[in-house]
């Protein structure tokens, strides 16, 4: 497996907002309204709390892996000296975030939030204290574990964390329900979803571990170490010949471009009936890449970020096949397709096996009119997008951005007759990247060409043995 490094510095953004207002004496704030001063608060609470800014920001600069320590001066606070000691609970208030995500409409802050995990972070207490003749008690610290934050794909997609924290069960005296609670907010602010993730990837995802991964990040010609690269006319009476020239690496992306440009057909037969071999020429160029006989796994987690082409003529795929028996026993899935359906473009998941037939396949399609991701966002052809498998012997999930799309179960795959009724979702796959033109792609827009189709990586996580 490949060692990835940071390529480029980015930061993340903490944004502290606040709930309520600052149990501060009137004429230190000049504050105004019906609060009760007298009240335990928190000192960091210094407005009134409308969910749609922030007072507080921080950056941490992601330049090593080490734990960030940020002070948060979460004191309890009151206007007058106390008289007796106090305590109160610091605990994670999930409720009013839950309420916050269930109301958020599109472009809302909370729109992508989720609650940061209980692993991402430490407090230096869970409680806070006050004793008798003070106005203001300790301080927490809160410890980030920057690796885990910042390798999340929530982060990298523009999503965030946020950790709201509020005070309860006081001893002594009574909590102000209006200046009680902190909303933590953590986001990589400036991620930039039409370029390649610039970290390293996460070596654990909860109880699976990357056991293979290909991040693209050198210049020139895909690692031969990794990929084969499939030659000339192979499949659907597509347009394309293909050859590993057309596809390159550089600026820590893999690029497949689909050319239009003529190739001799050296299998040219004048009159054949064959589609292979009745072309004196091929058009189109481009590229299909395996790990045939290089990496193949059986069970686990394959994720690859991409940027598509859509124009027409495309029809880039991500999908893996079996290793040991012919199409369509081998077993196929296509965790994703891009092509026509009639003249609209759509995306596809899909599951295939054997049947009785030779050369015939029993599908589980999931199709998705591409106008429907336009829908949601206008930009959406210009990012990548996160491409996901999760596979194991109950089932096959297809994911696209960790929206579930297509899901087989593994008990409805039994091949037919042609296959001797094995079960091909319980072997070993390998994958495969390819961009072809033509045949389910439509007739090409020589306009739209150079086609461009870009891999960040791919990745694939397997469950630890325990």
């Amino acid at each position: 497996m490949k060692k990835i490094r940071l390529k480029s510095t980015k930061s993340l953004l903490i944004a502290v907002i606040i709930s309520g207002l600052c149990a501060c004496s009137e004429d230190e704030r000049g504050y105004s309204g019906d609060v009760d001063l007298s009240l335990l608060c928190l000192k960091q609470a210094q407005m009134v709390w409308t969910g749609s800014a922030a007072n507080i920001s921080m950056k941490v600069q992601p330049t090593a892996n080490a734990d960030t320590i940020i002070n948060l001066n979460l004191a309890l606070y009151q206007n007058r000296i106390a008289k007796e000691d106090v305590s109160t609970d610091l605990v994670v208030n999930k409720d009013s975030l839950a309420t916050l995500i269930a109301a958020a409409t599109p472009g809302n802050l909370y729109e992508k939030a989720q609650l940061l995990p209980d692993s991402y972070y430490e407090l230096s207490s869970n409680k806070l204290a006050m004793n008798s003749g003070e106005k203001e008690g300790k301080t927490v610290s809160l410890t980030i574990h920057k690796n885990k934050l910042l390798g999340d794909d929530i982060v990298k997609r523009n999503g965030i964390f946020v950790l709201p924290l509020k005070i309860k069960n006081s001893t002594s005296y009574k909590i102000n329900d209006k200046v009680n609670a902190v909303m933590l907010i953590f986001r990589f602010a400036d991620f930039d979803e039409t370029k390649p993730d610039p970290f390293e990837p996460e070596e654990y995802k909860n109880d699976m571990k990357l056991v293979w991964s290909d991040e693209f990040n050198n210049t020139g010609a895909p690692d031969a170490n990794y990929w084969n690269f499939e030659n000339g006319f192979l499949r659907n009476e597509e347009l394309q010949w293909y050859k590993g020239e057309n596809a390159e690496c550089r600026g820590g992306a893999l690029v497949i471009t689909g050319k239009k440009e003529r190739v001799v057909n050296p299998k040219y037969v004048p009159g054949s009936s064959n589609w292979k071999t009745n072309r004196e020429y091929a058009e189109y160029t481009s590229t299909s890449m395996t790990t045939y006989g290089k990496f193949d796994f059986q069970y686990g987690r394959l994720e690859v970020r991409a940027k598509i082409p859509t124009g027409k003529g495309a029809w880039p795929a991500i999908w893996t096949l079996g290793n040991w028996n012919d199409w369509p026993s081998c077993g196929e899935i296509d965790v994703l397709e891009y092509y026509l359906v009639g003249n609209e473009p759509h995306i596809f998941a899909n599951t295939a096996w054997g049947t009785n037939q030779a050369w015939s396949a029993k599908w589980n399609t999931v199709k998705t009119k591409f106008s429907d991701f336009v829908a949601r966002d206008a930009d959406w052809a210009k990012k990548y997008h996160i491409w996901r498998m999760d596979w194991d012997d109950n089932e096959i999930n297809l994911y696209v951005d960790d929206v579930l799309y297509n899901s087989t179960k593994q008990s409805q795959t039994q091949n037919g007759s042609i296959g001797n009724y094995t079960w091909p979702f319980k072997q070993k796959h390998y994958i495969l990247l390819n961009l072809a033109i033509g045949a389910n792609g439509g007739t090409p827009d020589d306009s739209v060409f150079p086609l461009k189709y870009e891999v960040d990586y791919v990745r694939v996580y397997q469950k630890i043995d325990k």
